[in-house]
């Protein structure tokens, strides 16, 4: 018996084997990759925002990204407003 191999036996094969299939507990999910964040931040900005918040992006970009969304929401507000006024 001992370390007999039988094709499809994966109860014998070594853990080294087994751990290769297994992802990495490190990897980042789909939302907190970057790519996802922006494009959110561009399609759907408020739940782009909360994504950017809650990754590891620095601080810096965080509150100038922060502040351009605000500034365009702003004067988006603006220039409905004044569409308003208009009519």
């Amino acid at each position: 018996m001992g370390d007999e191999r039988r094709p499809g036996d994966w109860q014998h094969r070594s853990h080294r084997e087994a751990n290769t299939i297994v992802r990495d507990p490190s990897a980042k999910k789909w939302y907190q990759e970057t790519f996802w964040i922006i494009f959110f931040l561009v399609v759907f900005w408020p739940v782009g925002l909360v994504l950017m918040w809650r990754g590891d992006w620095p601080l810096p970009v965080k509150c100038v990204v922060t502040a351009v969304l605000a500034f365009i929401v702003f004067m988006v507000w603006g220039m409905y407003q004044a569409v308003l006024l208009a009519s």
